[in-house]
């Protein structure tokens, strides 16, 4: 038999909606139904990030620091930094992360050099980078992995959900069990299945959207 020779299989939102609606079953409600669901997806994909590091949400973004100025404001979409590298003259070293407490607690804010560590601090909206020591030079570049926010869905027609393919089957299973939580004498076996359906399927595929390189941990003593 003959392959399609195709890879271009995808859902849009409405798609999404009515597969996600054929796995709830039951009597559907019409009219505000595809913007409840639509208000769902948006809410999923927000707890997916809760739940650890999307690797599609992650791009690198180069900043050239200005002498004497400590902090950096990341882009309205960012929500975190997952590595800082300090570039000059063509030469990357990797800053270490401190906790904004431990920036905080720096001693000598005031002094200059190359940076050599960053603190993120986490604001209701965009965070601020900030690096230690200050810049004693505007030319230095960080180049900042940061990890952006998901682009909501809006609208169910022509749209696809800012996921890659393979996460189609958790998003379809998840926003069943997420509208059957909202829709009258759904039965709470079935809502189990698809609950259960759905945290298998996630935990598959994040478990699938992970590094493969190998990765060593080095424990850091500090004296007490």
């Amino acid at each position: 038999m003959a392959l399609s020779g195709t890879f271009n299989f995808n859902l849009d939102i409405d798609d999404v909606i009515q597969e996600a609606s054929e796995m709830l079953g039951g009597e559907q409600t019409l009219g505000h139904e595809p913007k409840s669901a639509r208000r769902s997806i948006n809410l999923m994909l927000k707890d997916w990030q809760n739940r650890g590091i999307l690797l599609w949400s992650t791009e690198t973004t180069a900043v050239t620091v200005v002498a004497s100025v400590t902090s950096y404001e990341l882009s309205n979409s960012a929500i975190d930094a997952l590595q800082v590298i300090i570039n000059r003259d063509d030469s990357d070293i990797a800053a270490t992360r401190i906790s904004f407490e431990e920036y905080l607690q720096i001693p000598a804010k005031s002094q200059t050099g190359r940076a050599t560590q960053y603190s993120i601090k986490r604001n209701v909206n965009n965070p601020t980078l900030f690096i230690w020591p200050i810049p004693e030079n505007s030319t230095d570049v960080l180049k900042i992995e940061k990890i952006s926010e998901l682009q909501d869905v809006n609208k169910s027609e022509g749209q696809t959900g800012d996921l890659p393919k393979r996460f189609l089957p958790c998003l379809t299973a998840g926003l069943a069990f997420y509208m059957g939580t909202k829709r009258p004498g759904v039965d709470a076996a079935k809502l189990s299945f698809l609950k259960t359906n759905y945290e298998e399927l996630l935990s598959r595929a994040l478990l699938e959207d992970s590094e493969r390189a190998s990765i060593f941990f080095k424990p850091k003593i500090r004296a007490v």
